[in-house]
């Protein structure tokens, strides 16, 4: 996006398309022997939609007046059905151009720092790279669909030196040295937003845990800065750097830190005390009281039904085989409402009893899961099986009294 690979600026976008209209003619035009192409990286933001940041391609040409910002990340607002499209993976996106001059001074608003990369490329392989980049800003080419990982403002343009350099062009096999998966990559840039970490990690299936290889690796701004700088281009004299060293062409002043006193492991954890001592209170009046577990076992049965929405109807393929579903029950939904009739149904005691032995199950197998869950999870999964274990005892007593 403009803003960022995942999520965008609504004015940014505004300033840059309205701005970018017209400046690539219908006919393909050739660069100077004095152009250069550039990967331009723009920081994360300190807000949701920029905390990714963002990447774009330069051509500047000054023998021509050019100096054009290619932008993989745009999309139209007006798009009927944005929402739903942008939630199921259906919306979208297209590369925009806009001068230079108009990108950089919409990054240097939103105090965002911006940085240069000079490719080492011969005129024949700039004018590759510049006709290709005219040709995929046609109407008929210049739209795609986004995924998370695997189609984005970074990988567009990785992608573009890929298709026009071919072989010529070797990243470093050695990129990720950490081998961090997809999940790992992104928390890096969310931390500073931890309620957005919780939520992208709720969202997250297991595929997103899959080690990233070395070019998925460059999904990222940063790191597709870093798989530009340490690749290599072959040429008649052997193989040369791709990348000139990074230039600061705006330093952003450092963001002011605003603390987040109530981060989701302390909500949870202080959760899961209430719901212990609330329990013991409960045990020992021999008064069962079932309200908080109609908020409790509702809001997790609603949880459950937009994961499951996701991962089986979003196109994205972070969303899929996302097994926060074992915890995060969507049947939780109907079968908390039933806690409110005063004769509950005979089958109550089974279903609390299977949750309270999966909820055992998964905090055994924690640190095996094939998905790594958000830390702020455990005091929930223990707070419902705790729940859904005195609710079990509470319906056998029940049934016990019943038949005497």
């Amino acid at each position: 996006m403009t803003a960022s690979c995942f999520f965008i600026n609504k004015w940014l976008l505004v300033i840059l398309v309205f701005f970018g209209f017209g400046l690539v003619p219908g006919q393909a035009q050739s660069l100077s022997p004095q152009a250069r192409i550039s990967l331009i990286t723009c920081s994360p933001g300190d807000e949701l939609y920029s905390m990714y940041g963002h990447s774009a391609i330069r051509i500047n040409d000054p023998s021509y007046g050019i100096d054009y910002v290619f932008n993989y990340g745009t999309f139209d607002f007006s798009t009927p059905n944005f929402y739903p499209k942008f939630v199921m993976g259906k919306l979208k996106y297209k590369l925009a151009v806009s001068n230079f001059s108009d990108f950089l001074a919409a990054y240097q608003y939103y105090n965002r720092s911006v940085y240069e990369q000079v490719l080492n490329l011969t005129l024949p392989q700039k004018n590759a790279v510049f006709q290709f980049l005219q040709t995929n800003y046609l109407p008929e080419n210049r739209e795609y669909y986004y995924d998370f990982f695997f189609d984005n403002c970074a990988t567009r343009i990785r992608d573009v030196f890929q298709k026009t350099l071919g072989d010529s062009l070797r990243f470093n096999p050695a990129l990720n040295q950490k081998q961090l998966s997809f999940r790992q990559i992104v928390g890096i840039y969310q931390s500073p937003l931890p309620w957005a970490d919780f939520g992208v990690d709720l969202a997250m299936g297991a595929t997103s845990d899959r080690k990233a290889s070395a070019t998925e690796y460059m999904f990222i701004p940063d790191y597709l800065q870093e798989g530009f700088a340490k690749a290599t281009l072959q040429g008649q004299s052997g193989n040369a750097p791709f990348a000139q060293p990074v230039a600061t062409l705006f330093k952003a002043n450092p963001p002011t830190e605003v603390p987040v006193p109530l981060r989701p492991g302390i909500i949870c954890w202080a959760l899961l005390v209430f719901g212990v001592v609330l329990t013991g209170y409960q045990w020992r009046q021999k008064r069962p009281d079932y309200s908080f577990d109609v908020v409790l076992f509702s809001v997790v049965g609603v949880l459950g039904c937009v994961i499951l929405f996701l991962t089986t109807s979003s196109d994205y393929k972070a969303f899929a085989q996302n097994l926060n579903l074992l915890w995060t029950i969507p049947l939780h939904l109907p079968v908390a409402l039933l806690l409110l009739r005063r004769k509950t149904p005979h089958f109550l005691k089974i279903y609390f009893l299977l949750t309270a032995g999966l909820m055992a199950l998964l905090l055994i197998t924690w640190r095996w899961l094939p998905q790594e869950y958000h830390p702020a999870f455990f005091p929930l999964v223990l707070l419902l099986g705790v729940r859904a274990a005195f609710i079990y005892y509470q319906e056998k007593r029940k049934q016990l009294k019943t038949n005497l």
